[in-house]
């Protein structure tokens, strides 16, 4: 379930502050009222989210120099380090 940023429409709230976050399913319908106060409200308009970008994988030195375990399947399908 998403969850969902709401502001109050006539500015801060002694309960509310700023506004507040609540877990709802994509289904339901937006809010209107704050369920603690009972003031008008309104979604936050969805933020940037910052996702780094992957060229190539890492080679096998760049895994192990940050902690991995490299494995390799063998025929028998099994895993062996490398």
């Amino acid at each position: 379930m998403p969850i969902r940023a709401y502001e109050p429409i006539q500015g801060p709230c002694r309960l509310c502050g700023a506004g507040f976050e609540l877990m709802q399913s994509a289904a339901a319908a937006p809010l209107t009222t704050c369920p603690r106060c009972g003031q008008a409200v309104r979604l936050k308009p969805a933020t940037a989210v910052a996702t780094p970008r992957v060229s190539q994988a890492p080679s096998v030195s760049e895994a192990r120099s940050a902690g991995f375990t490299v494995l390799k399947r063998t025929s028998g399908g099994e895993y062996e380090k490398l």
